[in-house]
């Protein structure tokens, strides 16, 4: 910093973010703020859904010389979704470079094509975040998520921790991370670890990188792999941003015939004005198990959120 001349903004923000992260601003005699922060805000939501009811994708589904056949009002349906969500977040710093974070988040939309069907969503996310020692940094959190749809009921949760480190290559600021993670839901119990890089470009682009492996779990369909890569640059002096994810998932066996699913998605994200921000892409999901094949677009809009 004693190198270059930002401006007093950048200066403004940089002071208030190093503070609001437990360590000193610019000037070495303001403590760290150890009070509780409290931040809410309410949000809309609006977004196309493949699924909204948590139906069969198919009404037949072909096992060997069978072929069984469900309720068609179970079949999913698709459409738009309309809501609003609350988010709550609280943060206590309890050390340089340490806090404690709790984040909430609720949301209920439904569709106005289908009688109103409802989804709904509730997650909660605990962190404790450490500086150690120069760039190098420890998380450990907890999580738990909520999806209730009409035809589906789902809970799940995991704790994690991650060791992290950020550095300079070249002409590039990076941060590269570890995660080890465990699900820990009713229904499946598996250890994944994961391998992330964040990297700012001297160009001007953001990239990120990450790479996960899961440990096969006996007789269940499970995350074997996961690949995303996702890059960040400006048009317009707006950010956009184009995300790849290719997912493979086996383990799981339906009627005694070994289950095996690829999933792949392809997404843009670009912001037309200041909390209005536009997603739009195309998600594929091939099984051996045709039925549970799937392919259809993505969509949602961002609106502003309204904090109180």
């Amino acid at each position: 910093m004693n190198k270059k001349i930002i401006s007093f903004q950048d200066a403004v923000q940089f002071n208030m973010k190093s503070r609001s992260q437990g360590f000193e601003g610019f000037n070495r005699d303001q403590k760290q703020d150890n009070k509780i922060s409290v931040n809410k805000a309410i949000f809309p939501i609006l977004a196309f859904s493949n699924n909204i009811n948590g139906g069969n994708l198919s009404q037949t589904v072909e096992v060997g010389d069978y072929t069984f056949v469900g309720e068609k009002d179970a079949n999913a349906k698709s459409g738009l979704v309309v809501g609003a969500g609350l988010i709550l977040r609280t943060k206590k710093i309890i050390g340089r470079g340490k806090s404690l974070n709790f984040d909430f988040n609720t949301s209920l939309a439904a569709a106005p094509a289908h009688d109103w069907l409802k989804v709904r969503n509730e997650t909660l996310v605990a962190c404790s975040k450490n500086h150690l020692k120069e760039w190098m940094f420890f998380d450990a959190c907890a999580n738990w998520a909520h999806n209730k749809r009409e035809y589906s009921d789902t809970i799940n949760k995991s704790i994690s921790a991650s060791l992290s480190k950020i550095f300079k290559y070249g002409r590039s600021f990076n941060e590269g991370s570890f995660t080890a993670k465990r699900d820990i839901s009713s229904s499946l119990h598996q250890m994944q670890g994961t391998f992330a890089l964040n990297s700012l470009l001297p160009n001007g682009l953001k990239a990120n990188f990450d790479i996960t492996s899961g440990k096969p779990v006996k007789d269940l369909l499970s995350l074997k792999y996961s690949v995303g890569m996702t890059i960040n640059g400006l048009v317009r002096k707006k950010p956009i941003t184009v995300s790849f994810r290719r997912t493979f998932y086996d383990g799981g066996k339906f009627l005694g015939i070994d289950r095996v699913e690829t999933s792949q998605q392809l997404s843009v994200s670009y912001p037309f004005s200041n909390g209005f921000n536009v997603s739009i892409g195309y998600a594929k999901t091939v099984s051996t198990i045709h039925s549970f094949s799937s392919a259809g677009p993505i969509f949602s809009i961002s609106l502003p959120a309204i904090s109180f």
